[in-house]
Protein backbone atom coordinates (compact mmCIF):
# COMPACT_ATOMS: atom_id res chain seq x y z
CA UNK A 1 0.00 0.00 0.00
CA UNK A 2 2.77 2.44 0.94
CA UNK A 3 4.57 1.67 -2.32
CA UNK A 4 1.38 2.34 -4.28
CA UNK A 5 0.74 5.63 -2.52
CA UNK A 6 4.30 6.85 -2.94
CA UNK A 7 4.26 5.77 -6.58
CA UNK A 8 1.00 7.68 -7.14
CA UNK A 9 2.42 10.75 -5.42
CA UNK A 10 5.55 10.61 -7.55
CA UNK A 11 3.41 10.21 -10.68
CA UNK A 12 1.29 13.23 -9.68
CA UNK A 13 4.47 15.20 -9.02
CA UNK A 14 5.75 14.38 -12.50
CA UNK A 15 2.37 15.34 -13.95
CA UNK A 16 2.37 18.71 -12.19
CA UNK A 17 5.95 19.37 -13.29
CA UNK A 18 5.01 18.53 -16.89
CA UNK A 19 2.16 21.03 -16.75
CA UNK A 20 4.45 23.68 -15.28
CA UNK A 21 7.00 23.08 -18.05
CA UNK A 22 4.21 23.26 -20.61
CA UNK A 23 3.03 26.68 -19.38
CA UNK A 24 6.51 28.16 -18.85
CA UNK A 25 7.30 29.26 -22.37
CA UNK A 26 7.73 32.98 -22.79
CA UNK A 27 8.14 33.88 -19.12
CA UNK A 28 11.98 33.58 -18.86
CA UNK A 29 12.38 36.05 -21.72
CA UNK A 30 10.03 38.46 -19.95
CA UNK A 31 11.94 38.09 -16.68
CA UNK A 32 15.37 38.95 -18.11
CA UNK A 33 14.04 41.72 -20.35
CA UNK A 34 11.94 43.46 -17.72
CA UNK A 35 14.80 43.33 -15.21
CA UNK A 36 16.16 46.31 -17.16
CA UNK A 37 13.78 48.56 -15.23
CA UNK A 38 16.34 48.37 -12.42
CA UNK A 39 18.04 51.22 -14.30
CA UNK A 40 14.89 53.38 -14.19
CA UNK A 41 15.95 55.52 -11.22
CA UNK A 42 19.50 55.74 -12.58
CA UNK A 43 18.25 57.06 -15.94
CA UNK A 44 16.26 59.82 -14.24
CA UNK A 45 19.11 61.02 -12.03
CA UNK A 46 21.59 60.69 -14.90
CA UNK A 47 19.49 62.99 -17.09
CA UNK A 48 19.18 65.56 -14.29
CA UNK A 49 22.96 65.53 -13.83
CA UNK A 50 23.50 65.65 -17.60
CA UNK A 51 21.22 68.69 -17.87
CA UNK A 52 23.06 70.33 -14.99
CA UNK A 53 26.47 69.80 -16.60
CA UNK A 54 25.68 70.46 -20.28
CA UNK A 55 22.75 72.90 -20.20
CA UNK A 56 23.53 74.89 -17.05
CA UNK A 57 27.33 74.60 -17.13
CA UNK A 58 27.40 73.41 -13.53
CA UNK A 59 30.46 71.80 -11.97
CA UNK A 60 30.53 68.01 -11.57
CA UNK A 61 30.70 68.46 -7.79
CA UNK A 62 27.44 70.43 -7.78
CA UNK A 63 25.60 68.19 -10.25
CA UNK A 64 26.68 64.89 -8.69
CA UNK A 65 25.34 66.05 -5.31
CA UNK A 66 21.77 65.61 -6.63
CA UNK A 67 21.93 61.91 -5.73
CA UNK A 68 22.86 62.78 -2.13
CA UNK A 69 19.95 65.14 -1.46
CA UNK A 70 17.76 62.26 -0.30
CA UNK A 71 20.11 61.43 2.58
CA UNK A 72 21.36 64.97 3.15
CA UNK A 73 18.74 67.58 2.21
CA UNK A 74 20.98 70.63 2.36
CA UNK A 75 18.23 72.69 0.69
CA UNK A 76 16.39 72.74 4.02
CA UNK A 77 19.39 74.21 5.84
CA UNK A 78 18.90 77.85 6.97
CA UNK A 79 21.06 80.65 5.62
CA UNK A 80 22.73 81.24 8.99
CA UNK A 81 23.89 77.63 9.43
CA UNK A 82 27.50 77.05 10.44
CA UNK A 83 27.61 73.67 8.75
CA UNK A 84 30.50 72.54 6.55
CA UNK A 85 30.93 69.88 3.86
CA UNK A 86 34.12 68.03 2.95
CA UNK A 87 35.70 69.59 -0.14
CA UNK A 88 33.37 72.64 -0.01
CA UNK A 89 34.81 76.01 0.96
CA UNK A 90 31.54 77.96 1.27
CA UNK A 91 28.62 75.77 2.33
CA UNK A 92 25.90 78.41 1.82
CA UNK A 93 27.06 79.21 -1.70
CA UNK A 94 27.34 75.51 -2.57
CA UNK A 95 23.89 74.81 -1.17
CA UNK A 96 22.33 77.60 -3.23
CA UNK A 97 24.06 76.34 -6.37
CA UNK A 98 22.83 72.75 -5.82
CA UNK A 99 19.22 73.66 -5.05
CA UNK A 100 18.93 76.16 -7.89
CA UNK A 101 20.57 73.74 -10.34
CA UNK A 102 18.27 70.90 -9.31
CA UNK A 103 15.13 72.90 -10.11
CA UNK A 104 16.47 74.23 -13.41
CA UNK A 105 17.85 70.85 -14.48
CA UNK A 106 14.49 69.22 -13.74
CA UNK A 107 12.72 71.76 -15.96
CA UNK A 108 15.25 71.09 -18.74
CA UNK A 109 14.46 67.36 -18.57
CA UNK A 110 10.71 68.03 -18.51
CA UNK A 111 11.10 70.18 -21.63
CA UNK A 112 13.15 67.41 -23.27
CA UNK A 113 10.33 64.96 -22.51
CA UNK A 114 7.84 67.23 -24.25
CA UNK A 115 9.37 66.79 -27.72
CA UNK A 116 11.32 63.55 -27.22
CA UNK A 117 8.04 61.74 -26.71
CA UNK A 118 6.71 63.01 -30.06
CA UNK A 119 9.75 61.74 -31.97
CA UNK A 120 9.78 58.36 -30.24
CA UNK A 121 6.00 57.92 -30.52
CA UNK A 122 5.88 58.57 -34.26
CA UNK A 123 8.75 56.20 -35.00
CA UNK A 124 7.23 53.45 -32.88
CA UNK A 125 3.82 53.87 -34.49
CA UNK A 126 5.27 53.44 -38.00
CA UNK A 127 7.26 50.35 -36.98
CA UNK A 128 4.27 48.74 -35.25
CA UNK A 129 2.04 49.42 -38.24
CA UNK A 130 4.22 47.09 -40.30
CA UNK A 131 5.49 44.65 -37.68
CA UNK A 132 2.18 43.20 -36.46
CA UNK A 133 0.90 42.43 -39.95
CA UNK A 134 4.27 40.96 -40.91
CA UNK A 135 4.11 38.71 -37.85
CA UNK A 136 0.64 37.44 -38.80
CA UNK A 137 1.56 36.99 -42.46
CA UNK A 138 4.72 34.95 -41.95
CA UNK A 139 3.48 33.24 -38.79
CA UNK A 140 6.41 34.36 -36.63
CA UNK A 141 5.99 35.80 -33.12
CA UNK A 142 9.53 35.60 -31.73
CA UNK A 143 11.04 38.49 -33.77
CA UNK A 144 8.50 40.88 -32.23
CA UNK A 145 9.91 39.97 -28.82
CA UNK A 146 13.62 39.51 -29.51
CA UNK A 147 14.40 42.45 -31.80
CA UNK A 148 13.49 45.06 -29.11
CA UNK A 149 15.64 43.17 -26.60
CA UNK A 150 18.64 43.39 -28.94
CA UNK A 151 17.95 47.12 -29.39
CA UNK A 152 17.83 47.48 -25.61
CA UNK A 153 21.37 46.16 -25.37
CA UNK A 154 22.55 48.75 -27.90
CA UNK A 155 20.77 51.58 -26.08
CA UNK A 156 22.41 50.64 -22.76
CA UNK A 157 25.76 50.80 -24.53
CA UNK A 158 24.96 54.33 -25.72
CA UNK A 159 24.12 55.35 -22.16
CA UNK A 160 27.47 54.05 -20.95
CA UNK A 161 29.26 55.97 -23.71
CA UNK A 162 27.35 59.15 -22.78
CA UNK A 163 28.30 58.76 -19.12
CA UNK A 164 31.98 58.43 -19.99
CA UNK A 165 31.83 61.68 -21.95
CA UNK A 166 29.70 63.64 -19.49
CA UNK A 167 30.53 67.13 -20.72
CA UNK A 168 31.18 66.36 -24.38
CA UNK A 169 27.89 64.62 -25.26
CA UNK A 170 24.89 66.98 -24.86
CA UNK A 171 21.67 66.15 -23.04
CA UNK A 172 19.66 65.92 -26.28
CA UNK A 173 21.94 63.22 -27.72
CA UNK A 174 22.11 61.21 -24.50
CA UNK A 175 18.35 61.53 -23.99
CA UNK A 176 17.08 60.94 -27.52
CA UNK A 177 19.46 58.54 -29.31
CA UNK A 178 18.99 55.53 -26.95
CA UNK A 179 15.22 56.03 -27.05
CA UNK A 180 15.28 56.26 -30.85
CA UNK A 181 17.20 52.99 -31.10
CA UNK A 182 14.54 51.29 -28.99
CA UNK A 183 11.75 53.02 -30.95
CA UNK A 184 13.07 51.76 -34.30
CA UNK A 185 12.90 48.23 -32.89
CA UNK A 186 9.28 48.69 -31.77
CA UNK A 187 10.20 48.93 -28.10
CA UNK A 188 7.98 47.74 -25.26
CA UNK A 189 4.74 48.04 -27.32
CA UNK A 190 6.10 45.54 -29.88
CA UNK A 191 7.30 43.21 -27.12
CA UNK A 192 3.84 43.34 -25.55
CA UNK A 193 2.27 42.75 -28.99
CA UNK A 194 4.54 39.75 -29.51
CA UNK A 195 3.83 38.35 -26.05
CA UNK A 196 0.05 38.57 -26.29
CA UNK A 197 -0.13 37.38 -29.91
CA UNK A 198 2.12 34.45 -28.91
CA UNK A 199 -0.18 33.61 -26.00
CA UNK A 200 -3.34 34.06 -28.09
CA UNK A 201 -2.14 31.48 -30.59
CA UNK A 202 -1.18 29.04 -27.84
CA UNK A 203 -4.21 29.49 -25.56
CA UNK A 204 -7.85 28.53 -25.93
CA UNK A 205 -10.32 31.42 -25.76
CA UNK A 206 -11.93 30.22 -22.53
CA UNK A 207 -8.57 30.37 -20.73
CA UNK A 208 -7.23 33.46 -22.49
CA UNK A 209 -8.18 36.11 -19.93
CA UNK A 210 -6.69 34.09 -17.10
CA UNK A 211 -3.53 33.24 -19.10
CA UNK A 212 -3.07 36.91 -19.99
CA UNK A 213 -3.43 37.78 -16.33
CA UNK A 214 -0.83 35.19 -15.28
CA UNK A 215 1.65 36.57 -17.79
CA UNK A 216 0.88 40.10 -16.63
CA UNK A 217 1.65 39.02 -13.06
CA UNK A 218 5.06 37.73 -14.17
CA UNK A 219 5.49 40.95 -16.14
CA UNK A 220 4.79 42.89 -12.94
CA UNK A 221 6.69 40.77 -10.39
CA UNK A 222 10.19 41.45 -11.69
CA UNK A 223 9.77 45.26 -11.68
CA UNK A 224 8.60 45.05 -8.07
CA UNK A 225 11.93 43.58 -7.02
CA UNK A 226 14.02 45.53 -9.55
CA UNK A 227 12.55 48.92 -8.66
CA UNK A 228 12.92 48.27 -4.95
CA UNK A 229 16.68 47.86 -5.37
CA UNK A 230 17.08 50.33 -8.26
CA UNK A 231 18.04 53.33 -6.12
CA UNK A 232 20.27 51.26 -3.85
CA UNK A 233 22.09 49.63 -6.79
CA UNK A 234 22.52 53.00 -8.45
CA UNK A 235 24.19 54.44 -5.34
CA UNK A 236 26.29 51.30 -4.79
CA UNK A 237 27.36 50.42 -8.35
CA UNK A 238 27.13 53.76 -10.08
CA UNK A 239 25.47 54.46 -13.40
CA UNK A 240 27.95 52.74 -15.73
CA UNK A 241 28.21 49.44 -13.84
CA UNK A 242 24.42 49.28 -13.44
CA UNK A 243 23.94 49.69 -17.20
CA UNK A 244 26.50 46.92 -17.76
CA UNK A 245 24.49 44.65 -15.46
CA UNK A 246 21.37 45.30 -17.55
CA UNK A 247 23.29 44.44 -20.73
CA UNK A 248 24.12 41.05 -19.19
CA UNK A 249 20.51 40.27 -18.24
CA UNK A 250 19.20 41.37 -21.64
CA UNK A 251 21.79 39.16 -23.34
CA UNK A 252 20.63 36.13 -21.32
CA UNK A 253 17.00 36.78 -22.32
CA UNK A 254 18.00 37.20 -25.96
CA UNK A 255 19.97 33.93 -26.02
CA UNK A 256 17.09 32.07 -24.34
CA UNK A 257 14.66 33.42 -26.92
CA UNK A 258 16.93 32.52 -29.83
CA UNK A 259 17.85 28.98 -28.81
CA UNK A 260 15.22 27.73 -26.34
CA UNK A 261 11.91 29.49 -27.05
CA UNK A 262 10.02 27.91 -29.94
CA UNK A 263 7.52 29.45 -32.32
CA UNK A 264 3.92 28.32 -31.63
CA UNK A 265 3.42 25.02 -33.45
CA UNK A 266 -0.17 25.74 -34.45
CA UNK A 267 0.41 29.05 -36.24
CA UNK A 268 -1.29 28.74 -39.59
CA UNK A 269 -1.69 31.23 -42.39
CA UNK A 270 -5.35 31.94 -43.17
CA UNK A 271 -6.03 30.54 -46.69
CA UNK A 272 -9.13 32.69 -47.07
CA UNK A 273 -7.09 35.87 -47.17
CA UNK A 274 -6.36 37.06 -50.69
CA UNK A 275 -3.21 38.91 -49.69
CA UNK A 276 -1.92 35.86 -47.89
CA UNK A 277 -2.62 33.63 -50.87
CA UNK A 278 -0.67 35.95 -53.15
CA UNK A 279 2.32 35.96 -50.81
CA UNK A 280 1.94 32.42 -49.49
CA UNK A 281 5.12 31.07 -51.03
CA UNK A 282 7.15 34.10 -49.96
CA UNK A 283 5.81 33.74 -46.43
CA UNK A 284 7.47 30.40 -46.11
CA UNK A 285 10.81 32.19 -46.20
CA UNK A 286 10.36 35.51 -44.33
CA UNK A 287 12.59 38.35 -45.47
CA UNK A 288 13.26 41.89 -44.27
CA UNK A 289 11.81 43.12 -47.57
CA UNK A 290 8.43 41.68 -46.62
CA UNK A 291 8.49 43.75 -43.43
CA UNK A 292 8.23 46.99 -45.43
CA UNK A 293 5.53 45.75 -47.80
CA UNK A 294 2.80 48.40 -47.95
CA UNK A 295 0.32 45.54 -48.06
CA UNK A 296 1.02 44.98 -44.37
CA UNK A 297 -0.41 48.42 -43.61
CA UNK A 298 -3.44 47.57 -45.75
CA UNK A 299 -3.87 44.36 -43.73
CA UNK A 300 -3.97 46.31 -40.46
CA UNK A 301 -6.47 48.81 -41.85
CA UNK A 302 -8.67 46.04 -43.25
CA UNK A 303 -8.77 44.21 -39.94
CA UNK A 304 -9.77 47.41 -38.17
CA UNK A 305 -12.45 48.36 -40.75
CA UNK A 306 -13.77 44.84 -41.37
CA UNK A 307 -17.52 44.38 -40.91
CA UNK A 308 -18.35 42.11 -38.01
CA UNK A 309 -21.57 40.55 -36.82
CA UNK A 310 -23.51 41.53 -33.71
CA UNK A 311 -22.13 45.11 -33.47
CA UNK A 312 -18.63 43.72 -32.79
CA UNK A 313 -17.06 46.35 -35.04
CA UNK A 314 -18.63 49.18 -33.04
CA UNK A 315 -17.50 47.54 -29.82
CA UNK A 316 -14.00 47.23 -31.26
CA UNK A 317 -13.87 50.93 -32.17
CA UNK A 318 -15.11 51.95 -28.76
CA UNK A 319 -12.61 49.64 -27.05
CA UNK A 320 -9.68 51.20 -28.93
CA UNK A 321 -10.97 54.68 -28.05
CA UNK A 322 -11.25 53.71 -24.39
CA UNK A 323 -7.74 52.28 -24.53
CA UNK A 324 -6.41 55.57 -25.88
CA UNK A 325 -8.22 57.78 -23.36
CA UNK A 326 -7.31 55.47 -20.50
CA UNK A 327 -3.65 55.98 -21.32
CA UNK A 328 -4.26 59.67 -20.80
CA UNK A 329 -5.03 58.88 -17.20
CA UNK A 330 -1.75 56.96 -16.94
CA UNK A 331 0.22 59.80 -18.52
CA UNK A 332 1.05 61.33 -15.16
CA UNK A 333 3.45 58.50 -14.24
CA UNK A 334 6.56 60.39 -15.37
CA UNK A 335 5.31 63.59 -13.73
CA UNK A 336 4.64 61.69 -10.50
CA UNK A 337 8.25 60.46 -10.43
CA UNK A 338 9.62 63.95 -11.18
CA UNK A 339 7.46 65.53 -8.49
CA UNK A 340 8.57 62.90 -5.98
CA UNK A 341 12.19 63.70 -6.82
CA UNK A 342 11.71 67.49 -6.60
CA UNK A 343 9.24 67.74 -3.70
CA UNK A 344 10.38 64.78 -1.57
CA UNK A 345 14.04 64.38 -2.76
CA UNK A 346 13.29 60.70 -3.38
CA UNK A 347 15.84 58.39 -5.05
CA UNK A 348 15.96 55.07 -3.19
CA UNK A 349 12.55 55.93 -1.74
CA UNK A 350 11.27 56.50 -5.28
CA UNK A 351 12.17 52.92 -6.19
CA UNK A 352 10.53 51.69 -2.99
CA UNK A 353 7.32 53.55 -3.76
CA UNK A 354 7.26 52.30 -7.36
CA UNK A 355 7.73 48.74 -6.07
CA UNK A 356 4.86 49.21 -3.64
CA UNK A 357 2.72 50.60 -6.44
CA UNK A 358 3.52 47.61 -8.67
CA UNK A 359 2.93 45.14 -5.84
CA UNK A 360 -0.51 46.51 -4.98
CA UNK A 361 -1.37 46.69 -8.68
CA UNK A 362 -0.36 43.05 -9.13
CA UNK A 363 -2.47 41.96 -6.17
CA UNK A 364 -5.37 43.97 -7.54
CA UNK A 365 -4.90 42.34 -10.94
CA UNK A 366 -4.92 38.87 -9.35
CA UNK A 367 -8.10 39.72 -7.49
CA UNK A 368 -9.82 41.25 -10.52
CA UNK A 369 -8.82 38.57 -13.04
CA UNK A 370 -8.52 35.52 -10.84
CA UNK A 371 -11.62 36.09 -8.75
CA UNK A 372 -13.93 38.53 -10.56
CA UNK A 373 -13.25 37.28 -14.09
CA UNK A 374 -12.36 33.62 -13.68
CA UNK A 375 -14.42 32.75 -10.60
CA UNK A 376 -17.52 34.93 -10.93
CA UNK A 377 -17.47 35.55 -14.69
CA UNK A 378 -17.51 39.36 -14.48
CA UNK A 379 -17.19 40.83 -17.97
CA UNK A 380 -14.03 42.59 -19.16
CA UNK A 381 -15.89 45.89 -19.57
CA UNK A 382 -17.27 45.79 -16.03
CA UNK A 383 -13.78 45.11 -14.65
CA UNK A 384 -12.67 48.33 -16.38
CA UNK A 385 -15.54 50.27 -14.78
CA UNK A 386 -14.62 48.83 -11.40
CA UNK A 387 -10.97 49.83 -11.87
CA UNK A 388 -11.67 53.41 -12.97
CA UNK A 389 -13.83 54.12 -9.92
CA UNK A 390 -10.90 53.40 -7.59
CA UNK A 391 -8.51 55.47 -9.71
CA UNK A 392 -10.87 58.44 -9.50
CA UNK A 393 -10.38 58.46 -5.73
CA UNK A 394 -6.60 58.08 -5.79
CA UNK A 395 -5.57 60.90 -8.18
CA UNK A 396 -6.75 63.88 -6.05
CA UNK A 397 -4.89 62.42 -3.06
CA UNK A 398 -1.64 62.41 -5.05
CA UNK A 399 -2.23 66.02 -6.08
CA UNK A 400 -2.67 67.00 -2.43
CA UNK A 401 0.45 65.00 -1.45
CA UNK A 402 2.84 66.93 -3.69
CA UNK A 403 1.15 70.28 -3.01
CA UNK A 404 1.53 69.93 0.76
CA UNK A 405 4.77 67.88 0.71
CA UNK A 406 3.31 64.86 2.49
CA UNK A 407 5.08 61.80 1.01
CA UNK A 408 3.01 59.22 2.92
CA UNK A 409 -0.08 60.26 0.95
CA UNK A 410 1.58 58.80 -2.19
CA UNK A 411 1.32 55.43 -0.46
CA UNK A 412 -2.29 56.10 0.57
CA UNK A 413 -3.28 56.91 -3.01
CA UNK A 414 -1.46 53.83 -4.32
CA UNK A 415 -3.22 51.63 -1.75
CA UNK A 416 -6.58 52.83 -3.04
CA UNK A 417 -5.78 52.55 -6.75
CA UNK A 418 -5.03 48.81 -6.58
CA UNK A 419 -7.02 47.80 -9.68
CA UNK A 420 -5.19 50.14 -12.05
CA UNK A 421 -3.44 47.34 -14.00
CA UNK A 422 -6.56 45.26 -14.60
CA UNK A 423 -7.87 47.72 -17.20
CA UNK A 424 -5.06 46.99 -19.66
CA UNK A 425 -5.49 43.23 -19.39
CA UNK A 426 -9.26 43.39 -19.64
CA UNK A 427 -9.09 45.55 -22.77
CA UNK A 428 -6.60 43.26 -24.51
CA UNK A 429 -8.70 40.25 -23.57
CA UNK A 430 -11.82 41.95 -24.93
CA UNK A 431 -10.07 42.79 -28.20
CA UNK A 432 -8.74 39.23 -28.62
CA UNK A 433 -12.34 37.95 -28.46
CA UNK A 434 -13.59 40.37 -31.11
CA UNK A 435 -11.16 39.31 -33.88
CA UNK A 436 -10.04 36.02 -35.38
CA UNK A 437 -6.87 34.22 -34.37
CA UNK A 438 -5.24 35.04 -37.71
CA UNK A 439 -5.98 38.74 -37.05
CA UNK A 440 -4.71 39.00 -33.49
CA UNK A 441 -1.21 40.18 -34.40
CA UNK A 442 -2.61 42.96 -36.58
CA UNK A 443 -5.11 43.99 -33.91
CA UNK A 444 -2.53 44.02 -31.15
CA UNK A 445 -0.31 46.06 -33.46
CA UNK A 446 -3.10 48.62 -33.66
CA UNK A 447 -3.15 48.73 -29.87
CA UNK A 448 0.61 49.10 -30.00
CA UNK A 449 0.15 52.03 -32.38
CA UNK A 450 -2.25 53.53 -29.86
CA UNK A 451 0.49 53.02 -27.25
CA UNK A 452 2.90 54.91 -29.45
CA UNK A 453 0.33 57.62 -30.17
CA UNK A 454 -0.12 58.25 -26.48
CA UNK A 455 3.67 58.37 -26.08
CA UNK A 456 3.70 61.11 -28.73
CA UNK A 457 0.75 63.05 -27.31
CA UNK A 458 0.23 62.69 -23.57
CA UNK A 459 3.77 63.27 -22.21
CA UNK A 460 3.89 66.52 -24.16
CA UNK A 461 0.57 67.61 -22.67
CA UNK A 462 1.62 66.65 -19.15
CA UNK A 463 5.03 68.32 -19.53
CA UNK A 464 3.43 71.59 -20.63
CA UNK A 465 0.89 71.45 -17.78
CA UNK A 466 3.70 70.74 -15.30
CA UNK A 467 5.86 73.65 -16.50
CA UNK A 468 2.97 76.12 -16.64
CA UNK A 469 1.37 75.21 -13.30
CA UNK A 470 4.33 74.54 -10.98
CA UNK A 471 4.34 78.16 -9.83
CA UNK A 472 0.78 78.02 -8.42
CA UNK A 473 -0.24 74.32 -8.04
CA UNK A 474 2.30 71.55 -8.64
CA UNK A 475 -0.30 68.79 -8.40
CA UNK A 476 -2.33 69.92 -11.41
CA UNK A 477 -1.12 67.00 -13.56
CA UNK A 478 -3.11 64.60 -11.38
CA UNK A 479 -6.28 66.64 -11.83
CA UNK A 480 -5.74 66.36 -15.59
CA UNK A 481 -5.64 62.57 -15.14
CA UNK A 482 -8.92 62.82 -13.25
CA UNK A 483 -10.55 64.41 -16.30
CA UNK A 484 -9.33 61.60 -18.58
CA UNK A 485 -10.61 59.01 -16.11
CA UNK A 486 -14.09 60.52 -16.11
CA UNK A 487 -14.17 60.34 -19.92
CA UNK A 488 -13.03 56.72 -19.99
CA UNK A 489 -15.60 55.76 -17.34
CA UNK A 490 -18.46 56.76 -19.63
CA UNK A 491 -16.99 54.72 -22.49
CA UNK A 492 -16.52 51.62 -20.32
CA UNK A 493 -20.14 51.78 -19.19
CA UNK A 494 -21.24 51.98 -22.85
CA UNK A 495 -18.96 49.03 -23.68
CA UNK A 496 -20.52 46.96 -20.91
CA UNK A 497 -24.03 47.59 -22.21
CA UNK A 498 -23.09 46.98 -25.85
CA UNK A 499 -21.20 43.76 -25.00
CA UNK A 500 -24.19 42.38 -23.12
CA UNK A 501 -26.45 43.15 -26.07
CA UNK A 502 -24.01 41.55 -28.49
CA UNK A 503 -23.78 38.35 -26.43
CA UNK A 504 -27.57 38.21 -26.20
CA UNK A 505 -27.90 38.52 -29.97
CA UNK A 506 -25.25 35.86 -30.54
CA UNK A 507 -27.05 33.44 -28.24
CA UNK A 508 -30.38 34.01 -29.98
CA UNK A 509 -28.78 33.57 -33.39
CA UNK A 510 -27.20 30.27 -32.36
CA UNK A 511 -30.47 28.97 -30.93
CA UNK A 512 -32.34 29.98 -34.07
CA UNK A 513 -29.73 28.29 -36.25
CA UNK A 514 -29.96 25.05 -34.28
CA UNK A 515 -33.77 25.06 -34.54
CA UNK A 516 -33.69 25.83 -38.26
CA UNK A 517 -35.48 29.15 -37.85
CA UNK A 518 -34.96 31.91 -40.36
CA UNK A 519 -34.99 34.95 -38.12
CA UNK A 520 -34.79 38.26 -40.02
CA UNK A 521 -34.29 40.16 -36.76
CA UNK A 522 -31.00 38.37 -36.22
CA UNK A 523 -29.79 39.40 -39.68
CA UNK A 524 -30.76 43.01 -39.07
CA UNK A 525 -28.92 43.00 -35.74
CA UNK A 526 -25.85 41.46 -37.35
CA UNK A 527 -25.63 44.39 -39.75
Amino acid sequence: METTVSGTTAHEGVGIWSKVKQFITIEPVIVFYIFGVVCGTAFKVFEYEKACVTKLGGSLQVCEFFAQLEDDDICSEPDDTNRTLAGVQNFTEFRNLVCDAQQKATNEVVFLNSYRSIIVGIVQAVVLLFAGSWSDRVGLRKPCILVPIAADIVSFSVYIFSAYFMREIPLEVAGIVPNLIVAFSGGVPLVVTGIYSYLTVCTEEKDRTFRFACTAVVYATIPIVANFFSGHLFKYLGFIKLCALCIVTDSIGLLYGLFVLKEPADVKVNPSSTLVNVAEEKSLQPTVRQLFDIGLVVDCVKVFLKKRDFTCRSILYLTVLAYFINYGALGDAESAAILAYVQFSWITNLGTWISYDLLTTMLGTLLAMGVLSKRFGVSDAMICVFSVCFSLVGKPIMAFAVATVKPYLYYVATSIDVFEGSKMIAIRSLVSKLVGQDEIGKMLSILGIVDSAQVAIYPTIYSMVYLKSQSFFVGSVFLLSEAFLLGSLGIYVALFLMSRRSEYDKTNAQLSSKQGIDNPAVDITAL
